[in-house]
């Protein structure tokens, strides 16, 4: 088992294992690829696309005290992430288009032909608080996706996590279902980050 499991490693297992269950069982944490099937018939690379310095941004705002006017490097982390603060109100987040799944999709195939475990099948989630999954996006992001997914080692599932649902893209057949994660989701990190 991997030393150094993040939390979206855990969030996705028990997204996986809630809505899909019937294609991977129970997965174990691993690592490269993070999730494995317990017959390494597949396995699935997990990563956040949210970006390291939005999530130091996240963690500055977790550890501040709570009504407490956000210091400098909060601040200055919020800059960089494009990220408006206001005197009168909470920051406001832009959400960035579903698009923006690409390259990190493109930077996970690379490693994957550079030397993984050897599987039957490779998938990959992408997890984000800052992207769309609107509708009229979900067709042009299939595209792309399929169109980056010529390696010698590809993958076949491409699982993304943002707005409130999880789309499924099956690059092997061209085709995407998408499922609302809405309670869901918030249920599953409740227990990940509090341990129950």
């Amino acid at each position: 088992m991997s030393k150094h499991i993040s939390p979206y490693e855990v969030y996705a297992k028990c997204i996986l294992e809630a809505l899909y269950g019937g294609r991977y069982g129970t997965l174990l944490l691993r690592d490269r690829p993070d999730l494995q099937t317990a017959d390494g018939a597949s396995g699935i690379e997990v990563t956040s696309v949210n970006g390291e310095i939005f999530e130091r941004l996240v963690t500055e705002i977790a550890m501040s005290k709570p009504y407490q006017a956000p210091s400098d490097r909060v601040l200055d982390l919020c800059a960089k992430c494009g990220i408006e603060y206001h005197l009168w109100q909470t920051f406001v987040i832009h959400p960035l288009p579903a698009a923006g799944f690409t390259e990190p999709f493109r930077k996970k195939l690379q490693k994957l032909n550079a030397g993984y475990a050897f599987l039957g099948r490779y998938d990959l989630f992408l997890y984000s608080d800052r992207h769309t999954l609107a509708d009229y996006e979900m067709e042009p992001l299939l595209e792309a996706l399929c169109d980056e997914n010529r390696a010698p080692i590809s993958y076949h599932y491409v699982y993304i996590d943002a707005d409130r649902k999880l789309a499924c893209f099956d690059l092997a057949h061209g085709s995407f279902e998408v499922q609302s994660t809405r309670g869901l989701r918030e249920k599953l990190m409740t227990g990940i980050f509090t341990g129950k």
